[in-house]
């Protein structure tokens, strides 16, 4: 059974915390705030080798990023 990634969970949570997607780009070693952005909205998967700084970037366990029901104000 695969598990997908609780886009909406790393929106809001990035957001809360006041990251622009330009900010979480260069987190990620991306070249355009556009490419963050469609991985975002699930237009393109993220990889597997982001997940890690995605996660410390917005200050929560890997696990949460997987999550259905989270309160994106809690890491």
């Amino acid at each position: 059974m695969a598990t997908s990634l609780n886009l909406q969970y790393i929106k809001n949570r990035r957001q809360n915390l006041g990251f622009s997607q330009k900010e979480m780009a260069n987190t990620l070693g991306l070249m355009t705030s556009e490419k963050y952005y469609r991985r975002e909205s699930g237009q393109y998967s993220f990889k597997v080798s982001e997940l890690p700084a995605l996660a410390k970037k917005l200050d929560i366990p890997i696990k949460k990023l997987y999550e259905k029901h989270c309160d994106y104000r809690k890491a």
